[in-house]
């Protein structure tokens, strides 16, 4: 397992990731993006047809800094209680460089380690299953 004082040479030189935004599935966008901007203050960027998912649509909320905190992804069909996942986090998305994007890209290939690319953004699952999105800065 790495540790903080693991760098030992200038390709170990830590890359320049950013948290980009949480994604939480919601069976009624509009009553979340309501809970999100009218009860925690989150400011309402955008409805939109959601660019990966076809026949989607997402809310982009932001911080009041024009930044993406939350992407909320509308998913009816898991309206009964007992369908797991509702209400859970879908993903979590990363912005990288492009030059630090593509050496991930290279990584990922490199050791087989298998993800989908998708409209420029890849899509990876973490060791507990986690879905990430890592999109380009």
């Amino acid at each position: 397992m790495p540790t903080a004082s693991s760098q030992t040479d200038s390709s170990d030189a830590p890359i320049d990731v950013q948290l980009d935004h949480a994604s939480i599935m919601t069976t009624d966008l509009e009553a979340a993006t309501d809970f999100y901007v009218d009860l925690l203050g989150l400011v309402l960027r955008t409805v939109e047809d959601d660019p990966v998912r076809e026949g989607r649509r997402r809310a982009l909320l932001g911080d009041g800094r024009d930044r993406d905190v939350l992407e909320l992804i509308e998913m009816p069909e898991m309206e009964h209680p007992s369908v797991p996942g509702r209400g859970a986090i879908h993903h979590v998305g990363f912005s990288l460089p492009d030059r630090d994007w593509h050496s991930l890209r290279s990584r990922l290939d490199a050791q087989d380690y298998e993800y989908r690319e998708v409209k420029g953004r890849l899509f990876v699952r973490d060791t507990d299953g986690l879905v990430l999105e890592i999109e380009k800065a």
